[in-house]
């Protein structure tokens, strides 16, 4: 086996590895932030080169019934969400900084790689594969319109941000298309081991541009960045844990944990890439990668704790 089909088939341990060792590594992150926009684009193609996209089968994923429940879903949990947590937030008094961070969490789209930590933890992955293909086509409209759903001051306008994010998205869709084309769905569902080791290894050099600048920013500011770390997990685990456990009374277990996995992971580094520098969202997306990296390695083992344990029979 490859080093590469390796580092797949461990990829639920190597993903926190990397987040813990990267800090740690004598990087220069303002050198490598430029690169941020390609490595999505990037992740995309990865995603999107694995996904059915044959005619008959993107015509059964994104049936016109199906796909505009999961939009208007999609919708409610980017604009509406984004409107109602910041004006929560400023009811509340919290600070309009920490505001800025919700805001920017709620608008982003499903994380691409969403239906590969689904399939690799078991859950409904369809589901996972529509949430995920409709976020990514709807991105350029909804993130925006969920930025200004807020009113808050970002600094680049809704227009310039939408055609940033289109240009992202569409170069990785149509190099996913590519290697698609060029290699086979079948012959890459052959290596799933090795294009598993290949979004690993490029979710650990996504790393090295956000997390270069981590170590002294969390020296300069410890409670800033505790604070972060907190909001991190609370909006991703919290969130994750919240839909699935909401969704279970009217979904299969399989297809409630994977809207809980959609929601809380989203793709917060696309967002990055879209705005101008920012060294406080750079530090919560960064930290926002930890609960990305550790769910398939928590989620295994909470879903085989709530397992329900088979009946013994009695004679």
């Amino acid at each position: 086996m490859s080093p590469v089909a390796l580092a797949g088939r461990h990829a639920a341990l190597l993903l926190p590895a990397g987040f813990a060792i990267v800090p740690f590594l004598p990087v220069e992150a303002g050198l490598l932030r430029p690169a941020l926009p390609v490595l999505v684009a990037l992740a995309t193609a990865l995603a999107v080169a694995r996904q059915p996209l044959d005619p008959a089968t993107l015509l059964r994923l994104l049936a016109p019934a199906a796909a505009a429940r999961l939009a208007l879903w999609l919708a409610a949990c980017q604009v509406l969400l984004a409107g109602a947590a910041v004006a929560a937030g400023r009811a509340a008094g919290l600070d309009p900084q920490i505001l800025m961070l919700v805001a920017v969490f709620c608008a982003a789209p499903p994380l691409s790689s969403s239906p590969n930590l689904c399939l690799m933890l078991g859950y409904d992955l369809t589901l996972a594969l529509r949430l995920s293909l409709l976020g990514t086509l709807l991105a350029p409209l909804l993130l925006p319109a969920a930025l200004a759903a807020t009113g808050l001051p970002f600094e680049m306008p809704a227009a310039g941000l939408a055609l940033r994010v289109l240009a992202i998205l569409a170069a990785g869709i149509a190099g996913g298309l590519a290697l698609q084309r060029l290699l086979g769905r079948a012959r890459i569902e052959g290596q799933a081991d090795l294009f598993n080791g290949l979004a690993a290894i490029l979710m650990i050099i996504f790393l090295f541009p956000l997390m270069g600048g981590m170590r002294a920013a969390v020296a300069a500011d410890p409670g800033r960045a505790v604070q972060l770390a907190g909001l991190a997990l609370l909006v991703n685990l919290g969130g994750h844990l919240a839909v699935r456990v909401l969704a279970r009374p009217v979904l299969p277990a399989a297809s409630a944990r994977a809207a809980g996995l959609v929601f809380g992971n989203r793709n917060t580094v696309l967002v990055l890439a879209s705005l101008p520098a920012d060294p406080l969202l750079s530090l919560f997306v960064a930290l926002m990668q930890l609960p990305i990296y550790a769910t398939p390695f928590l989620f295994s083992r909470l879903d085989r704790r709530t397992a329900p344990c088979p009946r013994s029979s009695e004679s």
